[in-house]
């Protein structure tokens, strides 16, 4: 057990160090892989825990609102990043080490709840852990885009997960031990404990939350006699302030809405067939070997590897915009299934099915090892954003590119006017400041001070910059940063804006 977690660790933080020591020239590692401006947002939450925070505010949302969104993660997150110094990726990076260890331990626990023998440990969790479907194997023969291939990119699998993503693995795991509290609660302690872990899905992924009310109430209705169902699921009722916490911050509240205001949509049904096909295949094949003399404990557990994808395929099913977001680690029950279905055999049986379905974990980290332009980007564009580190004060509005602004949320007290792509007006904004780098320098000036900017970023020149915002701009350079592209100059204006943060904003720069 504590073999497969060295190695996942080992495995999975190759291309992290190999990125972090060896970047191309002139470039800087952004610290992650996958869903760049989802990361960085996460970040931006970091960085507020990591300056004492326990509460946060959007600084994606435009108008002023109370910090009221809690998150364990991003707080535990934003603590190790004060202790390493002001360094949230790698702190994200323990932290991945952390709750993978977490995911290790409660993925073996329900294994041999299942009745796995011991000396099929190693080989079962490797299959679980390192093996997919067939995204791998198509990306190289078919080419990009990679994203129809959901096995490759959306963390339907525990090794994608683990190597680029913590937010899932976390609440992967929180979720799985969540289960097995329920399981366990023998008296009013271990109904308090599982309605206590349940809660805190709230508090780290709240799509898990949905998953663990959907399990749970399968697996009583279909291991427990009747007369129990009622006292077995009354515990989940006392879930509901939980529910209702999750449901007034991130539907209700506006401020951290926006992103549920969006949604991604589901990918064709094909492509998430398509991923889960070799595993589920294998899966329905191993079950009728997996009936038979087992005694309840047994039963339980086969009931919830079992429950577990069907309850993602009833989500898949309705009409919901983040429906793909619950099945993030779908793919565990499924090679949990086999694993238990090839314990009949010997261990190297086991093995060589890991063999067989890790194709997809080996070509994930081949393509994590090149020099892709995705993952590392100018050092200039980094270095701006880290300059205001020192400068900004919480709520302080900056103007800049969305890249770099998307970076400056994550690493300074700032607020970006443009971030992330995925809000409900990213679009309108990422035009505005194409319009804004583009207007004459009265017009930039006069949309800085309509909007209340205290800080923007331009091309470095000169310690006031007066062609690029006028004679009589009151900015003046406060940091510099320059590399292979160009130089680039963070500019302050003299006196914090006079109008308050949120005023009405003006037109676009003309």
């Amino acid at each position: 057990m504590l073999g497969v977690w060295a190695l996942l660790c080992l495995v999975t933080n190759l291309p992290y160090a190999r990125a972090w020591l060896l970047p191309p020239r002139g470039t800087r590692f952004l610290g992650f892989f996958y869903a760049i401006p989802d990361v960085f947002n996460y970040l931006s939450y970091v960085q507020q825990a990591e300056h004492g925070a326990l509460l946060f505010f959007n600084k994606l949302y435009p108008l002023p609102h109370a910090a009221s969104l809690a998150n364990l993660e991003w707080s535990v997150v934003g603590w190790l990043s004060a202790a390493l110094g002001s360094q949230p990726a790698l702190a994200y990076r323990v932290f991945g080490a952390a709750v993978t260890l977490a995911l290790v331990l409660a993925t073996d626990r329900w294994l041999r709840l299942a009745g796995l023998p011991g000396d099929h440990r190693f080989a079962a969790l490797l299959l679980v852990f390192t093996g997919g479907g067939l995204g791998g194997v198509l990306f190289l023969r078919l080419g990009p885009p990679a994203w129809r291939f959901l096995d490759l990119t959306s963390g339907m699998y525990p090794f994608i997960s683990v190597l680029v993503n913590p937010h899932f693995a976390a609440g992967t795991a929180l979720l799985l031990w969540a289960l097995w509290a329920f399981h366990r609660a023998r008296d009013l302690g271990g109904e308090l404990l599982a309605v206590l872990l349940g809660s805190c899905l709230v508090l780290v992924r709240p799509y898990e939350l949905a998953l663990l009310v959907g399990i749970r109430g399968l697996v009583v209705l279909t291991t427990q006699p009747w007369r129990r169902w009622l006292r077995l699921l009354l515990p989940l009722a006392a879930l509901a302030p939980a529910v209702l916490y999750g449901w007034s911050t991130t539907v209700r509240n506006p401020a951290y809405a926006v992103f549920s205001a969006v949604g991604y949509g589901l990918p064709p049904a094909a492509d998430i067939l398509l991923a889960l096909l070799p595993a589920g295949v294998l899966a329905l094949a191993g079950v009728p070997l997996l009936r038979g003399a087992h005694g309840l404990p047994e039963r339980v557990a086969f009931a919830t590897l079992l429950a577990w994808p069907v309850t993602v395929a009833a989500v898949l099913a309705l009409p919901l915009r983040f429906g793909l977001q619950l099945a993030v680690d779908v793919g565990l029950p499924l090679l949990g299934l086999v694993a238990l279905a090839l314990a009949r055999f010997r261990p190297a049986v086991t093995l060589a099915a890991a063999l067989l379905l890790c194709s997809t974990s080996a070509v994930a980290l081949e393509l994590l090892l090149e020099d892709n332009p995705q993952w590392y980007v100018p050092r200039e564009r980094i270095e701006a954003a880290e300059a205001l580190r020192p400068l900004c004060r919480r709520g302080e509005l900056l103007v800049a590119p969305p890249d770099i602004g998307l970076y400056a949320n994550a690493y300074s007290a700032c607020r970006a006017y443009a971030a992330h792509l995925g809000t409900a007006d990213s679009r309108e904004r990422a035009a505005a400041i194409r319009a804004f780098y583009a207007a004459p320098p009265a017009g930039r000036l006069a949309w800085l001070e309509a909007r209340c900017a205290r800080f923007v970023v331009l091309p470095d020149d000169g310690e006031r910059a007066p062609h690029l915002l006028g004679a009589a701009a009151p900015y003046h350079r406060v940091a510099q940063a320059s590399g292979p592209t160009g130089r680039l100059a963070v500019y302050a204006s003299d006196e914090p804006p006079a109008c308050p943060p949120g005023a009405p904003a003006a037109a676009t720069p003309q």
